[in-house]
């Protein structure tokens, strides 16, 4: 059975060319490329949340997240789009925010999930209209932002890679990429 997943392992390494022993010694790692896990992120998209601060309420649809890698960092960068609505701006106001986040394992369903997605950034298409927010509705839009996107799996691995899931030792990020590292 080892040598099968040797085998299995070895032959990702040599097709994608990412395969390497971890630095922490658990066992060989491999790469998931990151247009994979965006495109089962995509699938997951638009989302349509509901977002409260105060007496201010309204409709917060999520579409187009993206996870990016970044050379040397031990985070993923996740931007995304987003459009509140609300009785006082029907056409909405829309805008981007940029994420900074970790990786979490889920070994009962097999999935990896964002952890704990920190706002970098929020900007708004139209800075006229966000005057007619009240102040600290910004934090309340990036906070319903981060939390439904680290509620939605990223990348099964049962699913995708066949491999047999009872050998996963680590799931981290290095070098802006996402590493599964298998091991006895």
């Amino acid at each position: 059975m080892l040598k099968k997943i040797l085998m299995v392992v070895t032959f990702l390494g040599l097709f994608s060319g990412c395969v390497g022993v971890d630095p922490q010694g658990r066992g060989y790692s491999v790469a998931i490329p990151l247009n994979v896990i965006n495109s089962t992120l995509a699938q997951k998209f638009p989302v349509t949340e509901r977002v409260k601060y105060g007496i201010i309420s309204g409709n917060l649809d999520i579409s187009d997240p993206n996870i990016l890698g970044e050379s040397g960092s031990d985070k993923l960068g996740v931007g995304t789009s987003f459009k509140f609505t609300n009785m006082f701006i029907p056409n909405g106001i829309s805008g981007t925010i940029n994420l900074a986040s970790g990786i979490r394992y889920d070994a009962n369903t097999k999935n990896l999930y964002l952890k704990n997605p920190m706002v970098n950034s929020i900007k708004f298409q139209n800075e006229s209209l966000l005057s007619k927010l009240p102040d600290g509705i910004q934090n309340a839009i990036g906070v319903v932002v981060s939390e439904t996107i680290a509620k939605k799996p990223i990348y099964n691995l049962e699913k995708s890679t066949g491999v047999a899931t009872s050998f996963v030792r680590g799931i981290d990020v290095r070098d802006g990429q996402v590493f599964i590292t298998f091991g006895l």
